[in-house]
């Protein structure tokens, strides 16, 4: 629903936040846009909200790579420049989720001594919210790569949802350590070998349906 959706939403969460908010896209379009929602060019409504221009558009059936090196003018382009150039701190979208992690990963970089990025799905749990990583971005991963993410969910949950110690669970279909494919099980291994160096209160194996209960607050999967 772009252009509205964003225009409301930076309309509804700017009096919430302290942070200035760039809008990219085409300018025309964003300022047209704004007056028929709001009565007014969407700059006018706080002095932290500034529109960036882009001429390109991403869709959602591009193929991510090759529209990530083509479209350089591109909404999704221009913000991983703007966050590289050190102008921007945190970038959203909406868009194509394919592209935004490959240019993430391009464009921006990975952190050191992480091989892949992750997608941290948050999903509604019984007692708060439960962590799903990863949810989407990688097919075939490694035991390393799935260690490496319950550090990244582990530090995510800790310095942005406030949980001192969250307690990181791994997916597997029984909470034996002898239980599930060779992947879950090496995993395991690693996990309880590695988790106390790294600050990871590892919780062990999570079923599926045991894990909106309450017994974990990140799980982990591939």
């Amino acid at each position: 629903n772009a252009p509205d959706a964003v225009i409301k939403g930076t309309a509804n969460a700017i009096n919430q936040i302290k942070a200035e908010v760039v809008l990219i896209g085409k300018e025309e379009i964003i300022k047209q846009k704004s007056i028929e929602l709001l009565g007014k060019n969407i700059t006018e409504v706080s002095p932290r909200i500034s529109i960036h221009n882009a001429d390109e558009i991403i869709e959602m059936e591009d193929i991510p790579t090759k529209a990530i090196k083509q479209k350089k003018d591109s909404s999704m382009v221009v913000g991983f420049d703007l966050l590289n150039k050190g102008e921007g701190d945190v970038f959203i979208s909406a868009g194509n989720s394919g592209a935004l992690l490959t240019g993430a990963t391009l464009l921006v970089g990975r952190i050191k001594g992480i091989d892949r990025p992750a997608l941290a799905g948050i999903l509604p749990a019984y007692h708060g919210r439960l962590v799903l990583m990863d949810c989407g971005a990688n097919t075939n991963c490694r035991p390393l790569n799935l260690l490496q993410f319950a550090q990244m969910s582990s530090i995510y949950m800790h310095n942005t949802l406030g949980i001192e110690k969250p307690r990181i669970g791994l997916v597997n279909i029984g909470t034996e350590e002898t239980k599930g494919n060779e992947l879950v099980r090496n995993s395991f291994q690693l996990l309880r070998k590695f988790a106390p160096d790294l600050n990871i209160n590892f919780v062990g194996n999570v079923e599926g349906r045991e894990a909106f209960l309450g017994e974990a607050d990140a799980v982990i999967d591939d």
